[in-house]
Formats: C-alpha cells, structure tokens, sequence
C-alpha cells in the first residue's frame, strides 16, 4: 500500500495545485461582414497542463495536446437594426431623400433595410499535431433574413409597403494552424495562420417589394451573400496568462481577401483585436469579459448584376469602426458528470460605432458552444484500495508510418468541363421565340468552355485490410475561383442580342477509396461516390426593334441550386514521412443536366403561344495534388516495444 500511496501522491498534489484550471471550447466570430470560424482551448494531456480558457469569441488557443481530436458544435445569432452615417443615426426617410443610386447618382434609393438577423452553425475539428501545434477546420450553415421598406414611386418619402429577403447555403470553409511559441507558468504566446476558401455562395437570389408594387428576383446585395467568392488569409497571434484564479489575455487577426472573386469584387481587408480577462469561480467553471475592436474596409469593385435601388447596393457603404463589450461563461462537464464535453456561451453588444453609412448597425451578438473531447477516457480512480491501470507500452511506428486511421488534409488544381454545348429549346403553336428561331435571329446554343483554378480541404480514414490492400472513405469540400462562363450573340433582322451564362461556385464530394500499395510509402488507389455542388444556369434575350419590346430572362429567372451527382478518378499517394503524404488525383464528376424554367414570349403574334428555356449539363474533370497529415491511429506495420 505505500508504494500504491506513492504511485498516487503526484496525481494528488498536481491536482490540488491546478485545481482552478480547466479548458474551453472556442467558436470565433470575425465579424458580421467576415466568415465565421471556431476555436478550441486546450485541455489536459499527460505531459502538459490545461490552462485557463480564453473567452469563447477569440480564435488562436487550440492547442489540444499530441493526437488529441476536439469537435465543437456552435450556433450563433447576429442581430441589427436602425441606420448610421458615421456615429449619427437617421431615419429611413432621410436616407430615400438624401442617398443617391449607386448606378445612377442622379436617382434616390427607394429601398431601405429596417432589421438583419444572421443564423450560423458551425462545426469546428480541432487536432493536436504535436504538444505545441495543432489543426483548425471549420465549416457550417448560414442563413440571413433581413426586412426592408419599400418607398412608393420614382421619389419622395411615402412608404409602400415591406418586404422580407432571405438566403441561405454553406459558409465559406477555413482552416488554420496554430503554433506555441513560448510557454512559462504564467504566460504563452501562440501564433496562427489560416486560409479561407469560397465555399459559399456569392450569388445568391433575392424577391423583394418595387416602388411600382410589383415584385422583382434579382441577386441579393453584398451582405446577404452567404460567402465571400475570395480566397483569404487569416494571420494572427494570441498571447495568454493565468496565475490563481485570473486569468487574462490579448490577441489579433486579420482576413485579406488574395483577389477580387467570379463577380468582380472583393470585401475589405478585416481587423480584429480583442482584450479580456476570466475568473473561475469554482473548479470548472469560469467567466470572461472581453472588448474587442475591429476595422472592415469598404468592398473594393462592384457586382454588376446587384442593382437593386437600395443603398446596400452601393459597395462604398459597407464597413467602419466598432468596439464592443462581451459577457462570457465556461462550464466543465465534469462538474454534471460528463467530463468529456464543455459547454460555452458568450453574449454582447456594441458600445461604439462609426460606420460607411448609411447602413444597418449592429445591435447584439449571441454566441454558445459545446466540445467534445473525441475518444476521451475518464480519469483512473484514486483511493479505491486498487493501483491506477497504467498506460500500454509506448510502441514506435515503422519509418514508413501508416496506412490506418484518420487523415486531414489541403488540396488544389485544375478544373475543366466536360460537356461544354448548351442547348435553347423554343416551342409553342407559332409566333414569339418559335418564329424567331425559324428566322435564324436565335442561336441553337452555345459552346461555353469553362475552367478555372479550385482549391479546399478534405478528411478521411484509411482501413489496412492486409499487406497490400488500403479501403478508405473520403469527404472534400472545393472552393472554385473562377466558375463563370458566358457568350453573347447579336444578330439577325430584326436584331436580336442572346446571352447564355453556365457558372459553378462549390464542390465537394463524399467517396470511398480502394487502394494498392506498389511500396510502403506508394499507394495507388481508385475512387468515387457521390459528388455534390452549386449549378448556375441563366439566359437572356433583348430586342428593342420588336412590337412591343422583347425583354426576358436573366440571373433572376435563371436556374440556381444545389445538386447531386456522382464521381469517379484515381490517383497515387505518397508517404514521405511517417505522418505525411502527398497525392496527385484525377477524376470526373457529372451532377446531370439541369433546365431552366421555361419563358413565355413577349413578342409574337396574338393567341399563338410560344416559350424558351436554356439548359446544360454540369460536368467536368479535375487534376490536383494535395497533401495530408496521418494521425497514425491502429498502426497495422509492425511496432516495435520499447522496454
């Protein structure tokens, strides 16, 4: 029993000498106008200590210790209302009196937001590359709801009505790395850098009330567009400190979007700096307060197709200056038994604002968060007359590391469609379209060849069947940066202008893999499974001569949706060094054909009917490289026992 007692005496002192200390589960906002992206404190591992949680609204303390996984779940509410120029507010009927049209200064704005309300769910993997290293992924869902006043006719200040707008789609997808630079007993300095890639959509539709009371479909302005089109790099570093029961900390990050997107621009740089302090009040549960400061410049360039006589049209009244105040809360699970989950909640509101107006101002922030310790096992039991159960020998990997268990990874390359003919079909008893097109005025078709750079992140888990043979099942999620193709076409007696427009913003696909390994660290492999991703189809034709005047089509009757398909490759994968590997991939994917809604005729002879619809098909080969980290779980190489 006294060496039993001795056995346990370190286990009891560091206990009782970290007794404040606990971990916590981060899910960071970078700002309304910015993508959102998650965080995870860092947790007890047998060589290193957990140390106190930062405030739930600050990225950079993921830092969960070697080969340890933490998945967080996180819903966020983003409420504003009322409008600023600079600090001062003003009425919406300031604004249609005084607020020119972006895209003719000499007409006033006739509509006007009254209240947003953003809905994100996250989901955030973080993993501990080594003691002081670690991996961020973070994606999720987003939808925008914002509520906007119509005014009546070409001017005054007469409301006709209200109207409520809506999107929704994937957020943009980030991934980042965190390194621990230094570490004393009360101090820590960590640096991050992450990149941001497009996943969601920059082209989102929009129906909304018009100052004739019709209503229109067009592309919703900037701030409802669910992603960026950008891809963006997130510098940014963290410094830390606890002694007692304090706890306190500064930290910076900034998104700088690389280049304007497919729609020709791109949102300002984005700052942020942050400023708090905790206190835990028993073991396992602690608050935070926090001031944060942050600075969004203005869009730089302009979608054209965002026209909408609104002032959120206009990409020079967007960003500004805010400094706000949050209240947060960490509680362990171990107090109610689960100590394998966390549960966080950070709420807040700003105190100061000087905005690019006019526009919405922020009103309040509500963030919560729980974290799972993936494969967490509880703690041995002390005192209980029985010694510890210790710990397997520690076996080393051969050096070609391993063929089993979870991978992380980057990817990027090449994209080309496949079947680049798209197709106008016109038909009804006579007249409109249909005797256009047997005039030889409209085109069968057109030929859009379209390509462009991708790039993003995939995850899987490789299964070692035996020597030779690998199986494993893939997911990857893609970000395409240049998906818009279009042609034009004028011609014909009377002159007709047609334009045909195919585009593809995101990609992803869910793939099993069967692979061959030629060596111990070369593996070929095939692949495919179910392919997924956003189809933009629209057309458009204009004649002017014509009695009366043919006008129809557009993005905003055009065919826009998230579809499913299937995909087929393979590729070869090398590991060069025991927990990395780099591969170069082909495959093909075919999301089918998709058929935009038929156009009745403006233009044609009276009773006789006639329509047109455009359709294509969304296919295409890709060719990219990539490179992953094997986090090396069920070794199936021999392992060698150390004594």
């Amino acid at each position: 029993m006294r060496r039993i007692a001795a056995e346990f005496s370190p286990v009891r002192y560091r206990r009782k000498r970290l007794h404040w200390l606990l971990s916590a589960a981060m899910a960071t906002p970078m700002g309304v106008a910015a993508a959102h992206a998650g965080d995870l404190s860092t947790v007890d591992t047998p060589t290193q200590p957990a140390l106190a949680p930062v405030p739930l609204g600050v990225f950079g303390d993921t830092l969960p210790g070697a080969g340890n996984l933490l998945l967080t779940l996180s819903p966020q509410f983003v409420g504003s209302a009322n409008s600023l120029i600079g600090t001062r507010a003003v009425s919406s009927q300031q604004i249609v009196a005084t607020t020119p049209w972006y895209w003719s200064p000499l007409v006033p704005v006739r509509l006007v937001p009254q209240r947003r309300l953003d809905e994100l769910q996250s989901a955030t993997l973080g993993y501990g590359v080594t003691k002081d290293i670690s991996v961020v992924l973070n994606a999720g869902w987003i939808e925008k709801h914002v509520d906007l006043m119509t005014f009546n006719g070409t001017s005054g200040i007469i409301p006709r009505g209200m109207s409520n707008v809506g999107t929704e789609s994937l957020q943009d997808t980030q991934l980042a790395g965190i390194w621990r630079v230094y570490q004393d007993p009360i101090h820590r300095v960590q640096l991050n850098l992450g990149m941001s890639f497009p996943t969601g959509s920059d082209h989102n539709l929009a129906t909304n009330l018009q100052p004739t009371g019709t209503w229109s479909t067009g592309r919703a302005f900037y701030i409802m567009q669910t992603g960026t089109g950008t891809f963006d790099v997130m510098p940014g570093v963290l410094y830390g400190g606890a002694l007692g029961p304090w706890s306190w900390g500064l930290s910076y990050r900034a998104r700088l979007p690389l280049g304007v997107n497919p729609e020709g621009y791109m949102w300002g740089n984005y700052q942020e700096a942050n400023g708090w302090a905790g206190y835990a009040w028993l073991p396992g549960f602690t608050t935070t307060f926090r001031i944060t400061g942050n600075i969004q410049d203005h869009i730089v360039g302009a979608d054209p197709l965002i026209v909408g006589r609104i002032q959120a049209a206009d990409p020079n009244l967007y960003g500004g200056k805010r400094i706000e105040l949050f209240g947060g809360a960490s509680l362990d699970g171990k107090l109610v038994g689960v100590p394998a989950v966390s549960m966080l909640i950070e709420a807040g509101m700003p105190v100061y604002q000087n905005l690019n107006g006019p526009q919405l101002a922020k009103a309040w922030q509500a963030t919560m968060a729980l974290r799972w310790k993936v494969g967490d096992a509880p703690a041995p039991v002390v005192g209980s007359g029985l010694p510890a159960r210790k710990s397997p020998p520690e076996a080393s990997p051969s050096r070609e590391g391993s063929w089993n268990g979870l991978y992380l990874g980057l990817d990027a390359g090449h994209a080309w469609s496949a079947d680049n003919a798209t197709t106008f079909n016109y038909v009804g008893s006579g007249g409109g379209f249909v005797a256009l097109s047997a005039a030889g005025v409209l085109p069968s078709g057109f030929n859009l060849s379209s390509n462009g750079f991708m790039g993003g992140g995939e995850i899987g888990y490789n299964y070692r069947i035996d020597d030779r043979l690998v199986a494993a099942i893939e997911t990857d999620i893609e970000g395409v940066a240049v998906g818009v193709t279009q042609a034009n076409r004028v011609a014909g007696s009377p002159l007709v202008y047609v334009q045909g427009q195919r585009s593809q913003h995101s990609f992803g696909t869910v793939r099993g893999r069967a692979g061959f390994l030629v060596t111990p660290t070369l593996m070929a492999f095939g692949t495919g499974g179910l392919a997924y991703g956003e189809a933009d189809l629209s057309a458009a034709w204009f004649s002017p001569s014509l009695k009366p005047a043919l006008n129809a089509g557009g993005s905003a009757f055009g065919y826009q949706d998230m579809r499913t398909g299937w995909t087929a490759g393979a590729g070869v994968e090398w590991m060069f060094l025991p927990k990395w590997s780099a591969k170069l991939e082909y495959i093909y994917y075919d999301l089918g054909t998709a058929t935009m809604l038929p156009l009745q005729a403006v233009y044609g002879v009276k009773g006789l009917f006639s329509s047109a619809s455009y359709q294509g098909r969304f296919n295409g080969d890709i060719v990219r490289v990539g490179v992953n980290y094997h986090f090396n779980w069920g070794l199936s190489e021999p392992a060698i026992v150390k004594i």
